[in-house]
């Protein structure tokens, strides 16, 4: 896939550091949390708060104060240190989950942990750590959390689960949610004699239009392939079009230009798609075809199952933290946490359009997973 299934999807929080942190906590009060063995440090609590009220600040409208807003009657203060310790039943929920399922982390799993961590940390590194939050805590609550999570989840969905998706299911949410196609795109300018960017001459626009149809009715008529005619066209005009090579990507990520053709289209047409800037050659491929490849690749196959149940399985998990079974809550440690001395911007608004948006992942975070 060319967007979605280059990374894994990060289930449960998402990386969120939209606060300013600033906080000193005693000595005392160095963990949250117990269960079994495990303890959770109030490092790793500190970043499950932050993580809530930035969601907080999602869900809130875009015309009003986060801090002094309230979500499902509650203020956003309250519900942000409850949010934080919901994520910590949730850790644990998953990690039971997890041992009643009989995995294992992997050495490869160990390593996306620690590269999960790594790849973020640079980016937070000063502020968490003024905050309280070691590496250790993030790389716990963060990373350990998401990759724990996503290998619960295709148990519980994946082939044997208690809740499988058949591949059926997996084909129909597939071919509803993307596209498949190939695309060459054309401009209509050239450079002139001194190297500047100028528009082609009507008659030019015209020659072009027919070049390129010619190339789509010979495809169409099967004389030749989409990648033939690409590479025919490149040689003969001496140029190097903008090519988008055959793939599927999400129908909301595809740029409307290709996207309003798409759906009146038949699979293997090829046809012309002309904008004021050039002239797009694009073929409709089947993404039923697409879907069998990606079936073959067991990786492919987890991540689009876990992109397609992450909502249903991070609700529930949630959903289930709220009981904290078998969790020592170390009540003294959470009521030291003052949530005015993490927050620095009182004055945020919230960045909803509708109060009950879900949280996204930060830019930061994309950003970084794309390296």
């Amino acid at each position: 896939m060319r967007n979605i299934l280059k990374k894994a999807l990060c289930l449960c929080l998402a990386l969120c550091m939209a606060v300013s942190l600033g906080a000193c906590y005693s000595e005392d009060n160095t963990w949250v949390a117990k269960h079994g063995d495990d303890v959770m440090p109030v490092g790793a609590y500190l970043y499950y708060l932050t993580s809530a009220y930035t969601e907080a600040g999602n869900r809130v409208s875009a015309n009003e104060k986060v801090w002094d807003a309230s979500i499902d009657g509650q203020s956003v203060k309250d519900w942000s240190k409850d949010r934080a310790l919901q994520y910590v039943g949730a850790y644990y929920y998953i990690c039971d989950k997890f041992d009643e399922l009989g995995l294992t982390l992997t050495e490869a799993d160990l390593n996306a942990i620690d590269n999960g961590a790594n790849s973020l940390w640079a980016y937070y590194k000063d502020s968490m750590e003024t905050a309280g939050i070691s590496e250790a805590s993030f790389k716990k609550a963060y990373a350990e959390h998401n990759v724990r999570a996503q290998l619960v989840l295709q148990a519980m969905y994946g082939e044997g689960g208690e809740k499988e998706v058949s591949e059926s299911e997996l084909s129909d949410y597939y071919t509803e949610n993307y596209w498949s196609y190939e695309y060459m795109y054309v401009s209509k300018s050239k450079f002139d004699e001194d190297g500047n960017s100028v528009a082609l001459e009507d008659d030019e626009v015209k020659e072009l239009q027919d070049t390129l149809q010619e190339y789509a009715d010979k495809v169409n008529d099967g004389d030749m392939t989409f990648a033939e005619a690409y590479s025919e066209y490149s040689t003969l005009s001496a140029t190097t079009p903008q090519h988008e090579a055959p793939g599927a990507t999400k129908k909301d990520s595809v740029h409307t230009n290709i996207s309003s053709e798409l759906p009146d289209m038949e699979d293997g047409e090829v046809k012309l798609v002309e904008v004021d800037a050039g002239i797009y050659l694009v073929e409709k491929l089947s993404i039923e075809d697409y879907f069998d490849s990606l079936m073959e690749d067991e990786s492919q196959k987890n991540e689009l199952l876990t992109e397609y149940k992450g909502t249903e399985f991070n609700d529930d998990a949630m959903e289930q933290g709220k009981a904290l079974n078998g969790v020592e809550v170390n009540q003294k440690c959470i009521n030291s946490v003052k949530l005015d001395k993490v927050v620095a911007n009182k004055d945020q608004t919230g960045a909803s359009v509708a109060p009950t948006d879900d949280n996204a992942e930060s830019q930061a975070e994309s950003e970084a997973a794309d390296e």
